[in-house]
């Protein structure tokens, strides 16, 4: 039998489920790497395609119960388009009014913020793309909040080297961070997330790394003091409370680069509002109940209750489903699958009623280095689960 895990805490639910199982041999697709230790198996730019149209549409709605009809009311979520060239088209259709200067001028300028480079933080720049677009330097995100042009939106991919400095030093060194980030402090909470209106978020945090937000940071963020400057006002024309509107967490990793990201939301429940100044999240993904007693479905999204309780009200909205590709599953499988493949045919070799090293010869590289269990145990390379699980008994016993 063979089988991969799920992120966030799958290895120790893993250790306690295969003890006693012997004729299991688990292979971790997130696991297969090439000689420099980059993934080949991923979903990539499918998962930050469906979170970017997600937080379009989200944001469409959010303006809303600010006071503002903008362009973005044409984008639905994801999973509504048969195709991401349908999605695409969606895009297109708001950026045609965007750039005929149907963005309301009291929102001011818009300027999104991309976290990373890698193939997530790419999926969703290309959805963005599809807008009247302006590519800037992060340095030049203030003057274009003061001086920018509605009739299109400003974006700026945020790297390390812009935000990460060494505590001592003030210079940011890639080798250094990679072994030792608790020696680095992030400004970006300083120097670019003033200027922000959403935030797109696709980064890998590590342990020990300083955070991209925290809740005291957010807390400023969103205080009267950040709403947009510069932006006519009056009857009709409401100002926004902050100039940062939305947050769209495509990492999906609850407690890590986002502080405030305490739990992920889902396709029956996208979005949240986090209210900095009490610490709440409204509506809780884990504990939203209908009228009728049961928890949210996507049939519900239309409620009246659930839009205000979503999309009205204090704070920050919030997009971070941790199964993005499900949106476009068709072309999400297609990829993921077509980078499988060539795999697929050495773990078919595999049998799991025989010890891993005798068969380990069978495996490239790519392949043997994700086998997390055989035999019913764990293998020497991915050990260290049950000392993680050793220590999380050892806080449950204290707890």
């Amino acid at each position: 039998m063979r089988g991969w895990r799920m992120p966030g805490g799958g290895g120790l639910w893993l250790l306690a489920s295969l003890q006693g199982c012997q004729k299991i041999r688990l292979i971790d697709f997130e696991k297969m790497t090439d000689e420099r230790g980059k993934r080949v198996v991923k979903f990539g730019r499918f998962s930050g395609a469906p979170g970017m149209i997600n937080i379009l549409h989200g944001m469409g709605l959010r303006f809303l119960a600010l006071g503002h009809h903008t362009p973005f009311m044409h984008i639905a979520q994801s999973h509504n388009y048969r195709n991401s060239e349908m999605a695409r088209q969606a895009v297109r259709d708001c950026g045609y009014e965007i750039a005929l200067g149907l963005m309301p001028q009291s929102i001011g300028p818009l300027t999104f913020v991309f976290t990373g480079s890698g193939n997530v933080s790419q999926g969703a720049q290309e959805i963005f793309n599809e807008l009247p677009h302006e590519y800037i330097h992060p340095e030049d995100l203030k003057e274009v909040c003061e001086t920018g042009d509605t009739s299109r939106c400003y974006a700026t991919v945020l790297s390390r080297k812009h935000h990460l400095k060494n505590k001592d030093t003030g210079v940011f060194s890639a080798e250094e961070y990679d072994t030792h980030p608790e020696r680095y402090i992030s400004t970006f909470a300083q120097e670019y997330a003033p200027y922000v209106s959403c935030l797109v978020n696709g980064i890998y945090w590590p342990p020990n790394a300083p955070r991209l937000l925290t809740f005291s940071d957010l807390q400023h963020l969103l205080s009267p003091d950040m709403a947009p400057k510069h932006v006519p006002e009056g009857p009709g024309m409401p100002r926004l409370p902050h100039r940062l509107v939305a947050v769209c967490d495509i990492s999906a990793d609850p407690g890590g680069s986002l502080e405030f990201m305490t739990e992920c939301t889902s396709i029956d429940v996208p979005f949240i509002l986090y209210d900095a100044e009490h610490h709440i999240l409204r509506p809780r993904t884990s504990s939203l109940i209908t009228p009728y007693g049961r928890p949210a479905t996507l049939a519900d999204q239309d409620s009246s209750e659930y839009m205000s309780r979503s999309f009205a009200g204090d704070g920050v909205l919030v997009c971070s489903i941790d199964n993005f590709p499900a949106q476009l599953p068709r072309e999400a499988t297609d990829y993921f699958g077509n980078l499988l493949i060539p795999y697929l045919w050495q773990m078919l070799k595999s049998r799991a009623d025989v010890p891993f090293e005798e068969q380990e010869k069978l495996f490239s590289p790519t392949v043997s280095g994700a086998v997390i269990a055989s035999n019913g145990r764990l293998t020497p390379r991915f050990e260290y689960i049950s000392e993680l699980r050793a220590q999380k008994q050892k806080k449950q016993a204290k707890a």
